[in-house]
């Protein structure tokens, strides 16, 4: 035991301290190279803080060359030395608040603690300037041991108490780790304070075992919350994989049954070609005809777009990855609901406008995850109409909204939104969309002539299926563009009359 104490005691002669430091190093190169692959901040905190901390040791061991370091640039790491050790203190408080996610448990204690910092580094900067004129002050080194400090100490004590109430699985190795530094800090200050040089090197050993767990306590964690992050995908995207295979085989199913309607739509065609007479055959064949393009149109409303299906559940999958799972649960559901409601609506000939209404504003919901600002939706409904009596082809509407995000609000900057109006006219309902973006005009010049046609294709389906749902339910419904191409009030209004 005495012989280990000895090897412990002469920490910086046989090469403890200079170990510590290569450990230190390497931790610091390692974790620089997890941020330049992950981009996550506490790696970059971390890394910084490591490399501090090698540089505030550099001057300490003896006999190696770690010394001949210190002896090259004697100024630069005794001028440096209180500094390093106040970047070393802010490095590591932002380290703790990046990777137990303190912005969201602790909003307020994040934001205090900004203007804490914000106030150290000021007043820090200004007497440093101060001491460059009037170096026989050596103010810095009093402002940061007796004041800075013993703030410091107690905003932590503060702290610490407060991210013992969190959710976060690593949180007992970060203060595991800090109160290993902390007591191993005190205990060699207790050891060595007003001790000649030789007692301070002695017991420096309890300074390097302290740094040397609270660092692999960190790594540990670090590696606890980079295996969690993995799993987390890696679950999230089997969900995916589940949910994608059950939409695909909802979709078959519904193709497949609407593929034999049209066959059976098509024989009976057939059947009615053998034996009816030329005129009666005509008005037959005619009539089947709009049957068979009305199931075509159910098919195609039956199938989303791809890309909008990809883009909602990407945004889920950014919410589960930045450990958002309220929003990302919040969204799923909605998407869910939406997709419900699309296949439930294509199995029948008319739904509700209330029905219609409630489509699009989950699909915009889901559509301005991509935008940062969102889009504001407003829905003013004239007190004397009932949503539930106006009947109107399923999923009519959704088109008109899809252009309105693709190629108006899509390239336009600043506030986005779309505004729903239901008036009742003397003979009909009148419904008007509008939306604030930049006009078709400047959207064909954006995206050329074929984004244009695929808008114009839409459109003429829009109408002929109102032309088949007017002559079905013997009604006269209608609709028409208007544009503004005014610089203070572009946008596109599209007008129903029911």
């Amino acid at each position: 035991m005495e012989k280990f104490m000895d090897f412990l005691q002469n920490s910086n002669y046989n090469g403890i301290g200079f170990g510590v430091i290569s450990i230190l190093f390497y931790l610091s190169i390692y974790h620089f190279i997890l941020y330049l692959e992950n981009k996550e901040k506490f790696y970059l905190f971390y890394s910084t803080y490591a490399f501090i901390n090698v540089l505030i040791l550099v001057p300490i061991p003896y006999n190696v060359f770690l010394q001949d370091i210190f002896f090259a640039f004697p100024d630069f790491f005794i001028e440096l030395d209180s500094p390093f050790k106040f970047a070393s203190y802010i490095l590591f408080s932002y380290f703790v608040i990046e990777v137990l996610h303190l912005k969201n448990h602790l909003p307020k204690f994040v934001r205090f603690f900004n203007y804490f910092t914000l106030f150290g580094i000021v007043t820090y900067l200004v007497l440093g300037v101060v001491e460059i004129f009037k170096p026989e002050l050596n103010i810095l080194q009093g402002f940061f041991y007796f004041v800075f400090l013993p703030i410091y100490f107690f905003v932590m004590i503060y702290g610490s108490l407060l991210i013992l109430k969190i959710d976060e699985n690593v949180k007992s190795y970060i203060l595991t780790g800090s109160l290993v530094l902390g007591v191993g800090a005190i205990l060699s200050a207790i050891l060595t304070i007003g001790q000649p040089a030789e007692i301070i090197d002695k017991n420096f050993y309890v300074y390097y075992i302290a740094v040397l767990v609270e660092n692999l306590l960190f790594t540990y964690a670090l590696a606890i919350k980079q295996s969690k992050v993995y799993k987390d995908k890696l679950h999230f995207q089997e969900e995916l994989v589940v949910k994608l295979k059950e939409n695909e085989e909802l979709r078959e199913k519904l193709n497949q049954r609407l593929q034999n309607e049209l066959t059976q739509k098509e024989e009976r065609i057939v059947t009615l070609a053998a034996d009816a007479e030329s005129e009666r055959m005509a008005k037959a064949k005619a009539y089947y005809e709009r049957e068979i393009t009305e199931l075509h149109l159910r098919s195609l409303r039956s199938q989303m777009n791809p890309h909008f299906i990809f883009n909602a559940l990407n945004s889920i999958k950014v919410f589960l990855i930045d450990n958002d799972k309220d929003r990302a649960i919040l969204y799923l559901n909605r998407f869910s609901k939406l997709i419900r409601m699309v296949l439930e609506s294509s199995r029948k000939t008319k739904i509700s406008l209330g029905e219609e209404l409630e489509i699009a504003k989950l699909y915009l919901t889901l559509e301005s995850i991509r935008f940062e600002d969102g889009i504001d939706m407003k829905t003013t409904i004239a007190e004397d109409i009932r949503l539930s009596s106006i009947q109107i082809p399923p999923l009519l509407l959704q088109p008109f909204f899809e252009n309105a995000i693709w190629h108006g609000l899509m390239n336009k900057s600043g506030e986005k939104w779309i505004n729903v109006e239901l008036s009742k006219l003397e003979d009909c309902h009148k419904l008007s969309i509008r939306d604030n973006g930049i006009g078709r005009k400047a959207s064909q010049e954006i995206n050329g002539k074929r984004t244009m046609k695929k808008e114009s294709i839409g459109m003429s389906l829009s109408k002929d299926r109102l032309e088949l749902f007017n002559q079905s339910e013997l009604v006269n419904y209608s609709f028409e563009i208007v544009d503004y191409t005014s610089p203070d009030d572009s946008g596109t209004e599209i007008i129903f009359w029911f």
